[in-house]
């Protein structure tokens, strides 16, 4: 409304959302004469189209799933026997997605809206893909293919440009959403180059690699094949940014503040190192069937470790004689509440502003559990603990306890003014839409979260314009030898994609560094694997990510340099062409100004310019499309006149030139020459007036030819600079991913070998081997220590003591 403040815009709360209430809000936006029309994703969800839009939309994907198949059958795409199983589930599947909650009485088509601006776009990926490349293929959502759906019929009646997608994760987990976001802003293109369906996009754009990973049980590593890396990257960022418009926190430079921080690596308890061997083991016996998949499997598995790295009590009541593990160490709650405590301490006294209330915000975002689940839960035990640390009750807060928008946003000023010290929640509940930034100094992300959309998403709460402090903390907790360490290297293995994508650049061909934000989750993994060589890879994959960037770079600009020199012989030649036939044509020009005006339409002379005007549109227009070769037309000013026909943007057009000088010319488009123009015989006539101009500029462009020329010959080098420190950060780099894998190997082996059972025929079985401690666990990195508490003021009494043990 700042903006636009004559604007009609009809808006919505939740509170307009009720079903009676949101029938009634739709009805307004169809029959009121609205500017915009803004709503929720729910209450546009809600709105049906009509059955003959919905069975167009569905016969349309049917049709494009069966030409895949024709194709694959052409030994082409997709397997057939997966993409014969895949139609018949979409058939199915496709009216499925159809078959939901409507609002009658109201089409979509009758609400007039016929443009979409979609906020948070990044919650439509999950549109139906159909793949052959394993972990791609994606069922879709009602959600997103209710959004093609109304998108597939805009494109019907107004034509391609029906939308705009805005996000500040428009690729949030993996490199098919860039397809997805193709798909649905630029299907024509897909079409038009050949690559509609998302195996051939991939095959273009896309190479699968093999890449040394830790296991899910973090207690080994393993080779694992994943879609990784992009290839033909300047024509993959040519198509994305047909559509995209992409701007970075760099590119914008905001006033931000700075960022300190890092990982705290947590020691493992006992009881949960002899968990994590539980789930190693039960991890095997998922992978060898001995085990059915209803009682147990890796999704399972997978949750369990997760919910384990934070703490055990969180599956306690999963598993039946857990409590057999549980002898109450302190965990990673007490590492989170130890270190929020001592920042709150340390900022108690602080003031914001004019605000009477002092003290900073800390934002805590745990997506483990609820305040509000049965049994034990992080939220409580966090905040039992900070209570206990001397951090007021009433300053921590859950931001479960605002369940709708006013709630809300009591809650968020309470959070600006210094009423809410610490704000604990769920990157659902606290991330897009909470601004709470002007006093957060501090940010603690107690568990990871598997898309680094989420993290991007946490970690711009705190780092946004607005915030009061010149610097602020983020720290990432990491429980050594847990399910932590996979769930930080698969975030940075998705976390490749995306920086690639927003960070590529058109001189490079492929792609496969990892951006900065990457880098810092594999730093994450490297110290929480609890052995000093995954550090030390980690370093060295991080050297050798920048010094192989800079190589490239210096490649690339080695390959300009030599293409300057080589180009710039023939381009000198032309220019001193130029220069001679420029000067040989001024002494033939001859004045037509006013009256003195003379022109020659062939053979046909004419001293009027009103006379001229229908003379030159039939010549122009008795010129053959694209008619390459320049064809007499006549004289002016004493020079002669010469005509081409070539097509700019598939618009024909005529090219006309002074013989004499063939590089002063004029594009004549076709709209010009309908009917005649006194206009287009006067720009005709202004040719032989150029010359001066033109050889000015051919004297300009020759001295910095020349100049360029001399500056690229001294800028050839015959070596890569650095190339010598590149060739031992790999060979240090090879040699550690060497020596994991072969630990790995060996530790495999000697587990088989211990588990073999008794030789038969009454021969002594082989002697158990004692397996091996992975290298590294004595040397362990230690825990850094938070920031000491301030001692108590003299004239408040002393901090009561933190409990010793567990608080239930």
């Amino acid at each position: 409304m700042q903006a636009y403040p004559q604007a009609r815009i009809l808006t919505c709360g939740t509170e307009d959302l009720v079903k009676d209430k949101r029938q009634l809000f739709v009805a307004r936006a169809a029959t009121g004469e609205w500017d915009a029309v803004i709503m929720s994703r729910s209450a546009f969800e809600k709105i049906p189209v009509s059955r003959d839009t919905e069975e167009a939309y569905l016969d349309e994907q049917l049709t494009q799933l069966r030409m895949w198949l024709a194709a694959s059958k052409s030994e082409r795409g997709l397997s057939v026997k997966r993409l014969e199983g895949t139609l018949a589930r979409a058939e199915e599947r496709l009216k499925k997605l159809r078959d939901v909650e409507r609002d009658p009485a109201i089409t979509f088509e009758a609400t007039g809206i016929d443009y979409l601006c979609v906020d948070e776009a990044h919650g439509y990926k999950n549109l139906r893909l159909a793949s052959n490349i394993p972990g791609v293929a994606v069922d879709g959502s009602n959600r997103a293919t209710d959004l093609d759906l109304k998108m597939s019929y805009l494109r019907g009646r107004h034509g391609r440009r029906v939308a705009t997608f805005m996000t500040a994760t428009p690729i949030a987990n993996s490199v098919a959403e860039a397809y997805t976001m193709l798909r649905y802003l630029a299907p024509a293109d897909l079409e038009a180059a050949g690559i509609s369906d998302f195996d051939t996009w991939a095959a273009t754009f896309g190479q699968v690699v093999t890449d040394l990973e830790l296991s899910p049980s973090g207690t080994g590593f393993r080779m694992k094949a994943r879609f990784a890396k992009f290839n033909n990257v300047p024509e993959l960022l040519r198509l994305w940014n047909q559509v995209a418009d992409v701007k970075t926190a760099d590119d914008l430079h905001l006033p931000t503040p700075d960022l300190e921080g890092g990982a705290v690596v947590v020691p493992p308890s006992q009881e949960l190192v002899d968990f994590m061997a539980l789930l190693a083991k039960r991890a095997d016996a998922v992978s060898s069937r001995a085990v059915d998949p209803s009682e147990d499997n890796m999704l399972k598995i997978s949750g369990h470790g997760r919910a384990a790295a934070l703490d055990l009590r969180l599956i306690d009541h999963q598993i039946d004689g857990l409590g057999a593990y549980l002898d109450r160490e302190p965990s990673k709650v007490d590492a989170v509440a130890e270190r929020v405590a001592g920042i709150y301490h340390d900022h108690a006294d602080i003031a914001f502003g004019n605000d009477p209330e002092p003290g900073a915000l800390q934002l805590v975002f745990c997506d483990l559990g609820t305040p509000t689940g049965a049994g034990w839960n992080a939220y409580e035990e966090l905040k039992a603990q900070l209570v206990a640390r001397g951090v007021p009750a009433p300053k921590v807060r859950f931001m479960h306890e605002s369940n709708n928008d006013r709630a809300k946003a009591r809650l968020f000023e309470q959070a600006r003014t210094g009423h809410v010290a610490v704000l604990i929640g769920s990157t659902e509940k606290m991330g897009v839409g909470t601004n709470v930034q002007r006093r957060a100094v501090a940010l603690h992300h107690v568990d990871c979260p598997w898309r680094p959309a989420d993290l991007a998403q946490r970690d711009g709460r705190i780092m946004r314009q607005g915030n009061l402090n010149e610097s602020v903390r983020v720290y990432r907790y990491v429980t050594e030898s847990s399910f932590d360490t996979y769930l930080w290297q698969t975030v940075g293995r998705k976390a490749k994609f995306i920086n690639q994508l927003m960070r590529g650049r058109l001189d490079v061909r492929e792609i496969e560094d990892i951006g900065d934000s990457a880098l810092s989750y594999a730093e994450v993994k490297a110290l929480a694997s609890g052995d000093p060589r995954i550090m030390e890879l980690a370093k060295a994959e991080t050297d050798a990510t920048k010094l192989e960037r800079l190589e490239r770079a210096w490649a690339a600009a080695q390959r300009s340099l030599a293409a300057t020199i080589r180009e710039a012989k023939p381009r000198l030649e032309r220019l001193a062409t130029d220069r001679e036939q420029l000067i040989a044509a001024l002494p033939l020009r001859r004045d037509t100004d006013g009256d003195a005006f003379s022109m020659r339409i062939n053979g046909a002379a004419y001293d009027k310019r009103a006379d001229a005007a229908p003379e030159l549109q039939r010549a122009l227009l008795a010129v053959q499309p694209y008619q390459r070769d320049p064809q007499p037309l006549g004289d002016v000013g004493g020079l002669h006149l010469q005509v081409s026909a070539d097509s700019w943007m598939g618009q024909p057009r005529y090219v006309v030139s002074l013989v004499e000088i063939p590089r002063v010319h004029l594009l004549v488009e076709a709209g010009d020459v309908r009917q005649p123009s006194i206009g287009l015989v006067t720009r005709v006539e202004n040719l032989p007036r150029r010359l001066e101009r033109v050889l000015d500029d051919v004297e300009m462009d020759t001295g910095k030819i020349n100049r360029d020329a001399e500056r690229a010959q001294a800028g050839l080098v015959d070596v890569f600079p650095r190339a010598r420190e590149l060739t031992e950060v790999r060979a240090t780099r090879d040699r550690l991913s060497a020596e994991l894998a072969a630990d790995s190997a060996e530790k495999a082996s000697f587990v088989q070998a211990a588990e073999q059972p008794s030789a038969p025929n009454g021969s002594q079985p082989r002697t158990p081997t004692t397996v091996p401690e992975p290298a590294g666990q004595a040397g362990r990195p230690a825990i850094a220590p938070p920031p000491a508490p301030p001692r108590p003021r003299p004239d408040e009494d002393p901090r009561p003591p933190v409990p010793v043990g567990w608080s239930r």
